[in-house]
């Protein structure tokens, strides 16, 4: 089963391999944002230089950004209004579902896919990130619990990756593009309510896990994001075997 669940992740790869180099260039893009924010987030926690407590920046790029790198989002059904009529991902599944394969080599292909993708743009994210972030961070920051922060990140991005699979074959266009407005909501809120009782942004409270608790808590985010997307997997299997895409 999982051999031909990762054939028919690579060939939806190779088929992809256009969007999925703009996805490429656009994560570069956002990483030279993000480097500029958790500098200044870094700085802040480990007082090199006390500047403008600006990091809304920081953790909107990070708590939004990260779990966007699971999907092709430079592909056609993220950029066009068009996909909440035409719902491409339910036609696509249409057409796997009349195909003698399994539900669970779907399930599967569909979750290998996510876990390529997050780990393909993830490398580029923080890549580009290590990169442009000046010497000076590094000598306070050790490497390992800069390794640490990231391991937190990746973490939380794997716990909902599984969420935009979900939506994309579990779900429909309309949704599709109406839960980015949703989540936008919630987080606002959620910045509210965090920032009303802590005095630090979100991305500088995991800084200050990394470096206070170290690689407990990154195995802490580890465990709960491969929990997480046993989950979605989970959830997507029942879904593909009771919703209609004929």
């Amino acid at each position: 089963m999982f051999k031909d669940a990762l054939w028919l992740a690579l060939k939806e790869f190779q088929f992809n391999k256009l969007q999925l180099g703009a996805s490429i260039l656009a994560t570069i893009l956002f990483a030279g944002i993000s480097s500029l924010s958790l500098e200044q987030s870094i700085m802040n926690v480990l007082d090199i230089e006390r500047m403008n407590d600006r990091f809304f920046l920081s953790d909107f790029m990070f708590i939004v950004f990260t779990p966007v790198l699971a999907t092709i989002f430079m592909s056609g059904p993220y950029l066009n209004y068009k996909t909440i009529k035409e719902d491409p991902f339910s036609k696509r599944m249409a057409v796997y579902r009349s195909l003698p394969i399994p539900i669970k080599v779907l399930a599967l292909s569909r979750t290998i896919l996510m876990l390529m993708t997050l780990l393909l743009l993830s490398i580029v994210f923080y890549t580009t990130i290590t990169f442009l972030l000046p010497n000076r961070i590094f000598e306070c920051l050790t490497i390992s619990e800069y390794l640490v922060f990231i391991v937190i990140w990746l973490g939380y991005a794997l716990s909902l990756g599984g969420a935009h699979t979900y939506l994309e074959y579990g779900t429909n266009g309309k949704v599709l593009h109406l839960f980015p407005y949703i989540l936008i909501f919630l987080l606002v809120f959620m910045f509210y309510l965090f920032y009303s009782f802590v005095e630090k942004g979100i991305v500088e409270y995991t800084i200050l896990l990394s470096i206070n608790i170290g690689w407990p808590i990154a195995f802490l985010f580890l465990f709960i994001g491969m929990v997480g997307c046993v989950l979605w997997h989970t959830l997507l299997k029942k879904r593909l075997s009771t919703k209609d895409y004929l």
